[in-house]
């Protein structure tokens, strides 16, 4: 009888550990991502907004079936493994929230793996009109489509990829 019940704990323990998603990956990106000298974000933006500490957060989200995000505080260059280095690359968010009109933002990366960039991508997204009155509450809401993007994209990364707007 203890044979016969070891011998169905097993097999439900394997059935459990196979059933079990496994994650592919493990990606390690900053825990806030920089904004390239040129990106045109105002000072306002960066400090008010928070865009740079949501996108992290965001791509972590989205991507957590798949890939398990790692933030770090310290030079990318110096992680082991796979690395994403993120930067964006152009902000437009006049102040007035929607008075002012849409709010845009564009993010570039390189996926690397122990030094080598094995992935690359260019993702733009845009925030019109809505039910957002503000400029930040409408570049969260981009940022949000940028990690969702991101996040997806890690899935089956690859060179040159266009997302969000950017592939339209």
């Amino acid at each position: 009888m203890r044979l016969s019940s070891l011998v169905i704990t097993i097999a439900a323990l394997s059935f459990i550990a196979l059933a079990a998603p496994v994650k592919a990956d493990t990606v390690t990106i900053a825990a806030a991502t920089a904004f390239s000298e040129t990106s045109g974000a105002t000072q306002k933006v960066k400090d008010e907004c928070d865009i740079q500490g949501r996108l992290p957060k965001y791509i972590k989200s989205y991507a957590k079936k798949h890939t398990d995000v790692v933030f770090t505080d310290e030079a990318l260059d110096s992680a082991d493994g796979k690395v994403l280095h993120l930067e964006f690359e152009h902000v437009y968010a006049p102040g007035g929230g929607g008075y002012s009109g849409a709010k845009s933002v564009s993010v570039v990366g390189e996926l690397k793996e122990n030094g080598e960039v094995i992935a690359s991508l260019t993702v733009d997204r845009a925030a019109l009109f809505g039910m957002t009155p503000g400029t930040c509450s409408m570049l969260k809401r981009v940022a949000k489509k940028l990690g969702q993007d991101i996040g997806k994209w890690l899935e089956a990364p690859e060179m040159d990829s266009m997302l969000g707007d950017a592939a339209n």
